[in-house]
């Protein structure tokens, strides 16, 4: 069995009202999608990125540079292609938008691989647990819209939240208490910063919120490079009891290793879709175990295809340090008819559905219905 193509191309959903994550404000929810196809038409799904905006960029660096790369050599040598790719990356980047790219080919080629043996992902890389807990992931809103959406998730059974705050301390602090208020001190909220304080403004906030019972504090402090970035947060986690979180933009194990020898965070985020795949999610998993550090993956909630989270989730499966996954509040072109079979959550729990692969299938229709013109 050989790989025959490596095609990368934009789906999205125009939105009746932008969404803002963080730094990033979306009119469309989409994403990258990555199909790997053997020479016997077996097809592998993947997603590069958090979102459809990055295709000029990533979707070349796709289908005319690591794509060609791999045509003609075995699908099921995932780790030698890993290094493969990475390697040929030396000169122009490793960093950024490639990884972005390698991490969706990466992806696609686990799901070729569990439809090649007739297994669910979790099963090849071994299995820990069933299911995971779902945590609901609004994005930036108006404190009244804020609150109704924590009572709409909690009545949707779930029972963590992660709330999203801007600069503004007094009425950051003044949010979160308000939601805690609405939904009671059972449910578990998260909160994330995006990077819009200083130390000092960071650890005001943080011991604001240590008295608001906030699960974790996400990246409050803004960074410009790694060691400022490992260091403040360092700073921060010595003054303050509050759990803290982070490491979304963080690429490769390699970047990684610093980040938990000084341990600023208790629960690291990487993403599958950008930080190399499948592949490298797992292995910083494993490394954060000997860190006794927990795993709560970034999902690209600017996204929606359904994809990098079902990546994400079989991972999770496999990781006895991975208690939360992170979920869309808003779903996208996954739930609209894009997969035959997206992941849903039920009583909070986000659970396998064992099928080969990463357990999603393309609508034989969906990139056609969901095609977006890539920008010139």
């Amino acid at each position: 069995m050989k790989i025959e193509s490596v095609v990368a191309y934009p789906v999205g959903l125009p939105l009746e009202e932008n969404l803002q994550w963080g730094a990033m404000s979306v009119s469309t929810k989409g994403g990258i999608v990555v199909e790997v196809k053997t020479d016997e038409g077996l097809i592998g799904v993947g997603e590069a990125g958090f979102s459809s905006e990055y295709f000029s960029t990533v979707g070349p660096l796709i289908n005319d540079q690591l794509g060609p790369l791999i045509i003609g050599r075995d699908p099921q040598d995932i780790s030698a292609l890993w290094h493969d790719m990475m390697r040929s990356t030396h000169m122009w980047g490793r960093r950024g938008i490639e990884t972005y790219a390698l991490s969706g080919i990466d992806i696609a080629l686990w799901d070729l691989f569990g439809k090649i043996t007739s297994q669910p992902v979790h099963r090849l890389l071994g299995t820990a647990q069933n299911s995971v807990r779902a945590y609901y992931a609004p994005s930036f809103k108006h404190p009244d819209m804020a609150i109704k959406e924590a009572i709409q998730a909690t009545e949707l059974g779930y029972t963590a939240i992660k709330l999203r705050i801007d600069g503004n301390l007094k009425s950051a602090v003044s949010l979160v208490s308000q939601v805690r208020t609405a939904v009671g001190n059972s449910i578990d909220l998260m909160v994330d910063a995006n990077m819009c304080y200083d130390r000092r403004g960071a650890l005001a906030l943080a011991k604001e919120f240590q008295d608001l019972d906030v699960f974790w504090l996400e990246e409050p402090i803004m960074s410009r490079s790694l060691s400022q970035y490992i260091n403040d947060h360092s700073w921060l986690a010595d003054r303050v009891d509050l759990p803290l979180a982070g490491g979304e933009s963080l690429l490769t194990r390699y970047e990684y290793i610093d980040l938990m020898a000084k341990l600023p965070f208790d629960y690291i985020q990487p993403d599958a879709a950008s930080v190399g795949g499948i592949s490298e999610l797992k292995r910083i998993g494993d490394m954060s175990s000997s860190w006794n550090l927990k795993l709560v993956p970034h999902i690209g909630c600017s996204s929606g295809t359904g994809i990098g989270l079902a990546a994400a989730l079989n991972v999770i499966l496999s990781c006895d340090n991975a208690p939360l996954i992170e979920v869309d509040a808003y779903g996208g072109l996954g739930w609209e008819g894009f997969l035959t079979n997206p992941l849903n959550v039920k009583d909070g729990q986000l659970i396998s559905n064992n099928q080969p692969g990463i357990g999603v299938t393309l609508a034989p229709s969906g990139r056609e219905q969901f095609s977006l013109l890539p920008r010139v």
